[in-house]
Order: C-alpha cells, then sequence, then structure tokens
C-alpha cells in the first residue's frame, strides 16, 4: 500500500528533518503511519527518505570527504617522496570517525529485531522518554573544547553507540551521539559535525536494508506516477535535512539541543496517552 501524493510529501519532508534533528525519525514515522491508518512498512518510501538525507549530508560535507581522501592518500606515499606536510587533524579526525562507525555498523545488523519497539506505543513512548533524558543531561555539566586530537579510541566507541542505540525506535543518533560527545568534554559544534557524518554513513546501511526490503516484497503497482511521487518525497527528505543542519548549527553555538529533550518528552507523553485511548 502507497500514500498519496501529500502524505508522501509530507512524510519525505518529516522524516528527513527528524533524520537530522536529535528526535527519533522512526518513532515520528510510527506515529505518521498510525495517523495515515497504514499498519505496515513502506520500504521504497523509506528509501526515498533516507536518500534524499543522506545526499543532503554528503553535499554539507563533501569537501570534509574530499580532505579525508587526500589525507588518506598522501599517508601513503613514502615520507621521502611526500611534496607536503601530512594534515595530520584531517586523519584523526578520519580515525575518530572509524572509530565511531563500528558499533553503528555492529548496530545495524539488529536493525530490523528493534523494529518492533515501533508497533508498540507505550513502548515507544518509554524509548521517546529515555531519548529526552539523554539530550537533557549535558546541561548539568560543564563545557569544554576537546575534539580528535586528545579524543580517545574508547570515547569515540562511546559517541559511535549513539548511532547504534537508534537503531531502537525512539533514539536519535545525532542526538545521542552529541549528547555522549558533551559529556566526554567534546566542543558542541565538532561534536556536532561528527555525529551528522556518523549519521550519513548509517543513512546508508538503511538505505541496503530498504532495497533488500523492496526486493522482498516486490514492486507491486509499479508505475511512472509511483516513480515521481517517490522522487518527490525524497527531495522533501532533501530540503527538510539541509533545513535541520542549519538548525542545529546555529543552536549549537547560540543555544543548546535542551529544546528537543522537552521536545522529546512531550512527544513521549502525547503517545503513552494515544495508547490509552487507541
Amino acid at each position: 500500500m502507497e500514500l498519496g501524493w501529500l502524505k508522501s510529501l509530507i512524510y519525505g519532508f518529516i522524516g528527513g528533518l527528524t533524520e537530522i534533528l536529535p528526535v527519533s525519525a522512526q518513532a515520528h514515522k510510527a506515529l505518521m503511519l498510525k495517523f495515515f491508518g497504514i499498519g505496515i512498512s513502506l520500504d521504497l518510501l523509506n528509501l526515498a527518505v533516507h536518500f534524499g538525507v543522506f545526499s543532503a549530508l554528503y553535499f554539507t560535507f563533501q569537501s570534509q570527504l574530499v580532505r579525508f581522501g587526500r589525507a588518506r592518500a598522501l599517508a601513503r606515499v613514502p615520507k621521502q617522496k611526500r611534496k607536503r606536510p601530512l594534515d595530520t587533524r584531517t586523519l584523526m579526525d578520519w580515525s575518530l570517525l572509524k572509530t565511531m562507525l563500528i558499533p553503528v555498523v555492529l548496530g545495524l545488523l539488529l536493525y530490523r529485531k528493534a523494529q518492533g519497539i515501533g508497533t508498540h506505543l507505550a513502548a515507544l513512548a518509554g524509548v521517546m522518554f529515555l531519548n529526552g533524558l539523554i539530550l537533557y543531561i549535558p546541561q548539568f555539566l560543564p563545557s569544554s573544547n576537546r575534539d580528535s586530537r586528545t579524543l580517545s579510541r574508547v570515547e569515540g566507541f562511546l559517541m559511535g553507540l549513539g548511532g547504534a542505540a537508534s537503531v531502537v525506535p525512539g533514539i536519535s543518533a545525532v542526538g545521542t551521539a552529541a549528547s555522549i560527545g558533551s559529556v566526554c568534554g567534546v566542543e558542541k559544534s565538532f561534536g556536532l559535525n561528527m555525529a551528522l557524518m556518523m549519521n550519513m554513513f548509517l543513512m546508508f546501511g538503511l538505505m541496503v536494508y530498504d532495497v533488500l526490503g523492496v526486493i522482498g516484497n516486490g514492486l507491486i503497482g509499479f508505475s511512472f506516477q509511483m516513480v515521481l511521487q517517490h522522487l518527490l518525497a525524497a527531495a522533501a527528505a532533501f530540503g527538510a535535512a539541509l533545513l535541520g543542519v542549519k538548525l542545529l548549527r546555529y543552536l549549537i553555538q547560540e543555544h543548546s539541543l535542551s529544546v528537543f529533550a522537552f521536545y522529546s518528552v512531550g512527544l513521549a507523553l502525547f503517545t503513552f496517552v494515544l495508547n490509552l485511548i487507541a
């Protein structure tokens, strides 16, 4: 079953925005499908949304990814043949990102098993409440300015656990990783950028699951109209993701992410009440 044009657009926009903001995209998608009266997963539509978010993050961090590639290529050149010094800061950033991706890959292996939580509103409400607490904890801790030059592999692994935990509906990958980074004393803007780049690779992993789901279910009713409808959803997700990145970068500099903690708790209470009256 597929959504109509308007619902696909709404699904794409909200899905793209919540994949970036420190609230759970999976929880929002589950609630949207509840309101739309659909009780099945929409693998093709999710593929469009995840592709839109991945594209937006790749567009955002393209220059950084190019620097990663150049620094790694230069590091493979023998020292006596190098025409310029190593970009050690970029290499350390890349090393930290690789460490963060280890638990993300392990978490993706449990993705399908964790999806059942999204079908139980009471459990979903409890996990969203936990997400709110995770986002609020850094408010009680002093800020610091640590980055990849002073972070250990253990601390990088802990930040990556935020992405791994997001396979559970109700937990935000970006929010949890950034919050754990704040607890470890990571400079806020740096921690946010690392969490967003981690999320880009997470989106790629989710796209693999989406493709497998589409292949397993088959493209029943495939048409040119369906292609346009999903391209529209992908475009909406792309624009929403770019908007989310700009909003987070502004908030992390001028304010804090605690407003999303209150939002998560409020949505958790709403979901719990919805479970009682459903």
